[in-house]
């Protein structure tokens, strides 16, 4: 009998999912554990691997297509097997057709006898549908946004859209965001909500920089990859956290939660958008090991490969810009983190050795912080330790 392949719910945020890529096409056979689709999530694209053995008899969800979490994306079965009538599922509602989100009308049933997320409910209220009548639509007890707008597209509603464009002559191309970019800009709106501040100092790399030509000489013959500044920056930034907590802490209604382990964040490029995977106890590992991480997380992120677990549980960000050649940064906390440290491009500064100029290369690492759980004398104690570390890293890393 054929089985119904279903959009899991990969993230705790997660109500939607973009079909990326299907890693395997119908008619083939797909052992369990095999990986089978890539989706885009609210925090990356990652592979969603088969539950079951069998043929993959039909795909119901093409590239690049949207479906909220639970929808059914294909079948695997036995060769011959049947699948069931899409019509007989969902039996189909009538719809009618509305030209945009005044055209739908409210009853009188109370929308809070639906249980809803709190997105779904704004949602709903802004175009003016009946949380009930999505539920029916749905088939689902709990509402989510993606549901609103799965039933506003059924019905032929025109999310948002009116004046110029509706009518054909728009100025401008609007462009649908991906489940990735709407979860970016509902999480930076979280963090300017946030009372945060920000501080900054300026580093002498020189002994970095000579520890790590030494170290390069022979690392990448032992381990495979080269090492890289971020490599050692993510190392000295766990250390230097342990001597300030309140940077590795999150403000909750009940209180400031302290936590116990380091799970360092490091900010990363995609061709989908930046995504944050997680180097868990970052301040318990090797440079070797903390190192060999990265590049792992690196690789799953470019080859769309990374796992849930890769993406949870941060505690602190860094993101190195320097890499850019941006040379100053104020980022945006990644809620719930009390902090997150940017790294500038190295420059060489003119400075009088002996009363004769010369140069040192120098970077500018900048902290935003939660003012609600540190103050300005704590994010300059944890900056102070940073430059300490950065200035004479033999002590830690060599």
């Amino acid at each position: 009998m054929a089985t119904q392949v279903i959009l899991p719910k990969l993230t705790y945020e997660m109500e939607e999912g973009r079909i990326v890529e299907w890693l395997c096409e119908e008619g083939n056979a797909v052992a369990a554990g095999q990986a089978l689709f890539v989706v885009e999530t609210d925090k990356a694209s990652i592979e969603v691997q088969a539950e079951e053995a069998g043929i993959l008899l039909r795909v119901l969800v093409p590239t690049d297509a949207t479906v909220p979490v639970g929808a059914a994306v294909a079948w695997i079965g036995a060769p011959g097997d049947a699948i069931p009538d899409a019509e007989a599922l969902h039996p189909p509602k009538e719809q009618e057709a509305v030209s945009s989100p005044r055209d739908i009308t409210v009853t009188s049933r109370d929308p809070e006898a639906v249980a809803a997320s709190p997105v779904a409910k704004r949602l709903a209220r802004e175009f003016g549908i009946d949380l009930e009548d999505v539920q029916k639509h749905v088939g689902q007890k709990r509402i989510r946004e993606a549901d609103v707008r799965a039933y506003a597209d059924a019905r032929g509603t025109a999310m948002g859209t009116d004046g110029p464009e509706a009518a054909g002559d728009a100025e401008f191309e609007l462009i649908k965001p991906t489940p990735l970019q709407r979860a970016m800009a509902s999480h930076l709106s979280q963090a300017a909500a946030i009372p945060q501040a920000a501080a900054a100092c300026e580093v002498n790399l020189t002994s970095l920089e000579l520890l790590r030509n030494e170290l390069s000489a022979d690392w990448e013959a032992s381990h495979g990859f080269r090492l890289s500044f971020t490599h050692m920056l993510a190392l000295l930034v766990a250390l230097a956290l342990e001597s300030c907590p309140t940077l590795n802490a999150t403000w909750t209604d009940k209180g400031i939660r302290l936590y116990r382990t380091i799970n360092l964040g490091v900010a990363m490029a995609s061709d989908r958008g930046l995504v944050v995977p997680v180097v868990r106890g970052a301040n318990q590992l090797s440079l070797a090991e903390i190192a060999s991480e990265i590049v792992r997380l690196r690789r799953a992120t470019m080859g769309n490969r990374l796992r849930p677990q890769d993406l949870e549980g941060g505690t602190f960000t860094i993101t190195n810009v320097g890499m850019l050649g941006i040379t100053l940064s104020i980022p945006l906390l990644n809620p719930p983190q009390s902090g997150i440290l940017a790294i500038g491009a190295k420059r060489a500064q003119l400075v009088l050795k002996d009363g004769q100029p010369g140069t040192i290369p120098v970077t500018l690492i900048t902290v935003t912080f939660d003012h609600r759980v540190v103050d300005g004398v704590a994010a300059a104690a944890f900056l102070q330790r940073l430059k300490e570390l950065m200035e004479s890293p033999r002590s830690v890393l060599g």
